[in-house]
């Protein structure tokens, strides 16, 4: 009777688990995704872990957009468009639901209770100015980008 009631727990215990896969890969899970939207447009998808905050996560993805940017043999790029995606996994329930994006800040906010976590999430959408070509206002240098938040970063 024991050994079926702690197999029970211990299935149930799993299922919640499975629920949130990003909770299992919490450590691990870190995944950019770039797509093309011309030959000088991309958008840069970040998904980072629980353990990350989302301004890290926005950093990592400006990095990715450096380099793509650095690819295409373009000094600047332009963020066009930047969508939190951010979601809050529930362990409770098992299920995602979407971060609301008018909610609170979500550290030390009371938002998220002790049963959930934020899996941080952006996309930016980039525009790259082809070197030679005059650099519009609030344009990020690739290179400089790299630079300064990620010393010793080989391009």
């Amino acid at each position: 009777m024991r050994i079926s009631i702690a197999m029970g727990l211990a299935a149930l215990t799993l299922s919640v688990l499975a629920g949130c896969s990003s909770f299992q890969l919490a450590e691990q899970r870190k995944e950019t995704i770039v797509d093309s939207i011309s030959p000088n447009a991309v958008t840069v998808t970040f998904c980072g872990n629980a353990y990350m905050d989302q301004k890290e996560v926005e950093k990592y993805a400006l990095q990715r957009a450096s380099r793509e940017a650095l690819s295409k043999g373009c000094s600047h790029f332009i963020v066009v468009r930047k969508d939190d995606k951010s979601k809050i996994c529930s362990l409770s329930s098992g299920m995602n639901k979407r971060h609301p994006s008018n909610a609170p800040p979500v550290k030390n906010s009371g938002y998220v209770t002790s049963s959930e976590f934020v899996e941080p999430n952006v996309t930016l959408t980039i525009q790259c100015v082809p070197k030679g070509e005059k650099i519009p206002e609030g344009a990020i240098d690739a290179q400089e980008y790299l630079r300064e938040n990620f010393p010793g970063l080989e391009e």
